[in-house]
C-alpha cells in the first residue's frame, strides 16, 4: 500500500501534521525539539483506500545535535528509512526555509522521491500570501496549511488521495484484512533500558525502535506488524515506566501514559525486566499495574547471554520470581535475551496460550459446580458468608460473585485464588468482583 512519510526539520509542527491527518493523537506533541525519536507508523483508511503515514523524528545538522546522542542516533537511522517510501511530505514553518532546509532539499531530490512541501502555521490566508516565495522552491506540490487548526489539511489528504488513485481498493483491502487479521495484540512493558526496543526489533526483524544504553530512549508507543508460525501479530513497544518521582519532564510523563494504554489495549504483555535489577520496587509496581489491568503475562528476563552459566544468579532470580507469583498469580518466565532471540519463541508460543485461556467461554453449569466447591471453604464459613450466584463478564477472565455479606480482601484474594485453580486458569489474572447482594425489604403494614 502507498506509504507516506512526514519530514522536516525539528519542531515544525510535523507531529502535529501526523495527528491531524490519521485523525488521533499517537504522536507526543510538545513545543520542545527533539521529542519524536521512532518512527512512528498509522495505517489509516480514507474513502476507499488505505495508507500507511510514518512521523519521522525531526532532522538537524550534526554539528548542531552532536551533544544530544540520542537525538543524532534517530537523524541517522531514520535518513536509512526515506527510500522505503512512496511520497515525502517535507514540512517547514511559514517563515521561510533556513539553510539547513535547502541543503535537505537539494539532497531530497536526489533520491528521485516524490516531495511535496508543506508549509504549516498558515492559519488564514493573509498569512499564506506573506509565505508564497516558498512556491519557488520549485516542489512537485505545495501545501499551506495549519496542522494544529486542520486549516486545509483534508485539501492535502484528498490530494494524497488523488495522487496514487484511491490507494489499494476496498475489495484488496478485504483481501489483505482475511490474511492479515491480527491474532495477537502484544504490548511489551519494563522499566528503561530492561531491553523492550532490542526485543521489539529482533522480534520484528526490523530497526524501527531506537536503541541506546541511555534510559527513556523511548518515548512513544510505537507499533509493528509480523508474523510467527502462521499468525498475523501485532507488537507494541512502550516508553519505560519509571519511579513517579522520577518522572519529570512533561514529555515523559505523556509517554507513561502511552504505555499504559497500549496496556490496556493489548492482549497478552511481556514484562522486560534486567537481571541485575529482577524484583525490585518498580517491578513489583508494574506487576501490580498489569494485575489491575487483568492482562495475562509472560515475564522474560533478559540478557540471558551474559549470565547463562552463573547457577547462583538463576537460584536468586527464580526464588524472586516465586514470591512474586504467590503474591500475584503463577505467570510464565523465561530467561531470554533480547539480542539474539533467544527463547523468544517459547515466550511467543505461551503468549498465543494464555490468551485462548484468557478468552475461555465457561459454561453455566461448570460456572455453578465451581461456585458450590467455593462455598465449601472454612474461611467462608467461619465468617458465615454464604455465596448466591456467579457470572463470567467481558473481558472472559472477569467474574462476579454475589454474596449475602461485603467481604475483605484477604476473603477476595481467596476466592480469586481458588477460582484460578478450580477453572483450571493458573497462569492467568482473574478480574474477580464479589459484590453484597441487597436483602429484599418486607412491606410495611
Amino acid at each position: 500500500m502507498p506509504a507516506i512519510a512526514i519530514i522536516g526539520r525539528q519542531n515544525v509542527g510535523k507531529s502535529s501534521l501526523f495527528n491531524s491527518l490519521i485523525g488521533a493523537r499517537k504522536s507526543i506533541v510538545y513545543n520542545e525539539p527533539g521529542v519524536t525519536r521512532d518512527l512512528i507508523t498509522e495505517r489509516v483508511p480514507w474513502g476507499e483506500g488505505t495508507w500507511t503515514l510514518t512521523d519521522f523524528p525531526g532532522f538537524e545538522r550534526e554539528k548542531a545535535v552532536r551533544s544530544e546522542k540520542l537525538t543524532l542516533a534517530a537523524i541517522q537511522a531514520a535518513e536509512k528509512e526515506l527510500e522505503k517510501f512512496h511520497l515525502l511530505l517535507f514540512v517547514v514553518s511559514r517563515g521561510g526555509m533556513t539553510s539547513y532546509e535547502e541543503d535537505l532539499t537539494r539532497r531530497l531530490r536526489k533520491n528521485k522521491k516524490p516531495v511535496w512541501l508543506i508549509v504549516n502555521f498558515v492559519d488564514d490566508p493573509l498569512l499564506e500570501a506573506e509565505a508564497s516565495g516558498l512556491y519557488e522552491k520549485g516542489f512537485a506540490k505545495t501545501f499551506f496549511v495549519s496542522a494544529l487548526n486542520h486549516r486545509n489539511v483534508g485539501y492535502l489528504r484528498e490530494s494524497i488521495q488523488e495522487q496514487f488513485q484511491s490507494g489499494e481498493s476496498r475489495k484488496t483491502n478485504a483481501l489483505q484484512e482475511e490474511k492479515e487479521t491480527v491474532s495477537l495484540k502484544l504490548a511489551i512493558l519494563g522499566k528503561p533500558n530492561a531491553g523492550k526496543s532490542t526485543l521489539f526489533n529482533t522480534l520484528t526483524g526490523k530497526e524501527r525502535a531506537l536503541v541506546s544504553p541511555i534510559a527513556g530512549t523511548t518515548r512513544d508507543s510505537i507499533n509493528e506488524f509480523f508474523t510467527f508460525e502462521g499468525d498475523r501479530l501485532e507488537i507494541i513497544d512502550t516508553a519505560g515506566l519509571r519511579r513517579q518521582r522520577n518522572v519529570v519532564e512533561d514529555v515523559e510523563s505523556i509517554s507513561v501514559k502511552r504505555a499504559k494504554e497500549a496496556l490496556e489495549k493489548c492482549d497478552v504483555c511481556f514484562l522486560v525486566m534486567d537481571y541485575t535489577e529482577n524484583l525490585d520496587k518498580q517491578n513489583k509496581t508494574l506487576f501490580a499495574l498489569i494485575a489491575d489491568a487483568g492482562k495475562p503475562l509472560v515475564a522474560l528476563i533478559n540478557k540471558l547471554d551474559v549470565f547463562r552459566g552463573d547457577a547462583e544468579t538463576k537460584t536468586e532470580i527464580a526464588a524472586d520470581l516465586e514470591k512474586a507469583q504467590r503474591a500475584f498469580w503463577k505467570f510464565p518466565w523465561f530467561f531470554v535475551s533480547a539480542e539474539t532471540g533467544e527463547n523468544c519463541t517459547k515466550a511467543l508460543q505461551k503468549a498465543f496460550q494464555l490468551k485462548a485461556q484468557a478468552m475461555e467461554k465457561i459454561s453455566t453449569p461448570k460456572l455453578n459446580q465451581v461456585l458450590k466447591d467455593l462455598a465449601k471453604s472454612h474461611l467462608l464459613a467461619n465468617q458465615n458468608i454464604k455465596l448466591k450466584y456467579i457470572t463470567q463478564g467481558t473481558p472472559f477472565n472477569r467474574f462476579i460473585i454475589f454474596a449475602n455479606k461485603p467481604v475483605s480482601m484477604p476473603v477476595r484474594r481467596h476466592l480469586a485464588s481458588t477460582l484460578r485453580t478450580k477453572l483450571g486458569k493458573v497462569e492467568i489474572p482473574l478480574l474477580l468482583q464479589v459484590r453484597a447482594e441487597e436483602r429484599k425489604k418486607g412491606k410495611k403494614r
